[in-house]
């Protein structure tokens, strides 16, 4: 019985946290977009689309999430939380207020989805130390806690970001199932069909015995 190894095509996250703690930056970042100090807060969701290299060296397309922080957008941010695969919680480290809220957004997330993916972001660590309110062990203490994995961000100089959406994106990876193999289809299951562009490979249809 013939086997092909079938990668996942896509990774998608969601990046939540209060507004202004730099989520947009940090996508912007990813994506080698400019930075910029004044970017405006975010209004509702913005997806963004790129390409990412995976650990097993596969490339997928990661599409990004990027939701506003504000009361009034909370409930179209728990709406997108069920068609993700892995979440990026971001708060800012010279704002003692968000780091505090942090465990608001872990209740949305419970009440949408089971046993996601997390990772959590301390956001504009490229400031200087005296302008900080949460500390680098403060933060390392309750992720410890919450078992998260944690790590210091800067959209503006890209420190963290690598490692933290490297490890975020490949966790979402393995556990739907890509692992370093990809996911193995048993190829009788699947058939040749004609479609709108060309030709596909679809599921065979089921048989039902009456």
């Amino acid at each position: 019985m013939a086997e092909e190894k079938i990668s996942l095509k896509a990774v998608k996250l969601a990046l939540l946290g209060d507004s202004a703690v730099g989520k947009t930056a940090l996508c912007h970042a990813l994506l080698n977009l400019d930075f910029s100090e004044d970017a405006l807060a975010s209004i509702g969701i913005d997806r963004l689309e790129t390409k990412y290299p995976l650990k097993n060296g596969k490339e997928i397309k990661l599409i990004l999430w990027d939701t506003a922080g504000q009361e009034r957008f909370r409930s179209m941010a728990k709406q997108t939380l069920r068609a993700v695969q892995g979440i990026v919680v971001v708060f800012d480290v010279t704002a003692k207020r968000t780091f505090e809220n942090v465990n608001l957004w872990l209740e949305d997330i419970k009440e949408c989805i089971d046993n996601p993916c997390l990772v959590l972001f301390g956001n504009k660590a490229d400031m200087p130390n005296e302008k900080w309110k949460v500390t680098k062990e403060e933060a390392e203490q309750y992720a410890k806690k919450m078992n998260l994995q944690y790590f210091e961000t800067s959209a503006k100089t890209k420190k963290g970001l690598n490692e933290g959406f490297s490890y975020i994106v490949n966790e979402s990876y393995n556990k739907l199932g890509g692992g370093d193999d990809g996911i193995k289809i048993d190829e009788d299951e699947w058939e040749i069909v004609n479609g709108c562009f060309g030709k596909k490979k679809r599921r065979k249809k089921k048989t039902v015995k009456k």
